[in-house]
């Protein structure tokens, strides 16, 4: 009973692996483009293998960044390679088909990878996207891009990014995270990937919250769906398959991380500690029993080594950073001698 739907999903997959190929080939018409649309409306699980796809390359991108392609007269037994051929063979290796390649120097020329972008530890970057819309990413953050004629989507693997969207342009402005997708075509949000779920926060416009239920094959489920306007915040939550009510949330403080604050009003302590080691060059290690605990607290982003250590004044809990490769938090009661 399992082979034939097996066999169906690594269909999807093939296929999905060659229009990937053909997307990012000099010979990819505005045909082809139109006709990959109609694919992959077509079928929820064709969405879902090109998606894959993306994650799979960006992962074998990690590999040293495929940095810059240099001349394997082996690869091509002495013939020059086309590009499509190149990416769909380095496809086909990265899911395991029975693929050789050898080894290679790389680059990441725009036409080989999906555009990825991806901050480091206490790193935040601007990035400039191709319709004129602007992506702030905070540290440890990752986003890729992937534009079309009837989309402009953008996947946020980690972290945290806030969107300026620009105006004008008739293509929906989509940004997926998991489950959670945010529809725009032109507004300012944040999107944050937690460890509680995933937040999404309004401070100009509107925008459309979809939480797709999982594994909801063909019929494409949405579990949940809302609208938020400018000062709104909802979020996806891990546990559950829904969205949270809506709640106030200040346009001014939306996004702070950008000009170097954070601000925490109630939220757990977790919430804190995932943006300290987005920030932190030593991670900070928590106690499982204190993760709920709520934390009102506003601080700079250089203040965030300080902050720790004023924790125990306002929770029950000890720093303990006998270790050079980790802080660790535990309650008051367990660190006493």
């Amino acid at each position: 009973m399992g082979e034939p739907r097996r066999g169906v999903d690594d269909a999807v997959i093939d296929e999905a692996t060659k229009w990937f190929a053909l997307l990012r080939s000099d010979a990819a018409t505005y045909e082809d483009r139109r006709a990959f649309e109609t694919w992959r409306s077509a079928d929820p699980r064709h969405a879902a293998a090109y998606e894959h796809t993306l994650s799979i390359w960006e992962d074998v991108g990690e590999l040293g960044d495929l940095k810059e392609l240099v001349a394997a007269p082996e690869l091509a037994r002495g013939r020059p390679l086309s590009r499509r051929a190149f990416v769909y063979g380095a496809l086909a290796a990265a899911v395991g088909l029975a693929v050789t390649v050898p080894a290679i120097i790389y680059a990441q020329p725009a036409w080989l990878l999906p555009n990825v972008h991806a901050t480091s530890t206490a790193e935040t970057a601007q990035i400039a996207l191709p319709d004129g819309s602007v992506a702030d990413l905070a540290p440890k953050s990752k986003v890729s891009v992937a534009y079309s004629d009837g989309e402009r989507r953008i996947y946020l693997q980690s972290g945290e990014a806030f969107f300026d969207v620009r105006k004008g342009d008739a293509r929906a402005f989509i940004v997926a995270s998991g489950e959670t997708e945010v529809r725009v075509t032109g507004t300012k949000f944040n999107v944050r990937q937690g460890p509680a779920g995933v937040t999404v926060s309004v401070a100009e416009g509107e925008v459309e919250v979809r939480r797709r239920a999982p594994r909801s094959g063909a019929d494409a489920l949405i579990a949940a769906k809302e609208r938020l306007s400018a000062g709104e915040q909802v979020a996806a939550p891990v546990s559950g398959d829904g969205l949270t009510n809506v709640i106030e949330a200040p346009p001014a403080t939306i996004g702070s991380w950008r000009v170097g604050r954070l601000a925490y009003k109630g939220a757990p302590l977790r919430e804190f500690i995932a943006d300290a080691n987005r920030y932190s060059r030593i991670p900070i290690v928590v106690d499982e029993n204190l993760l709920e605990l709520p934390l009102v607290a506003s601080l700079r982003t250089d203040q965030i080594d300080a902050t720790i250590d004023g924790l125990p004044d306002i929770l029950p809990l000890e720093v303990d950073r006998s270790r050079r490769d980790r802080i660790v938090l535990r309650s008051a009661a367990e660190g006493a001698p």
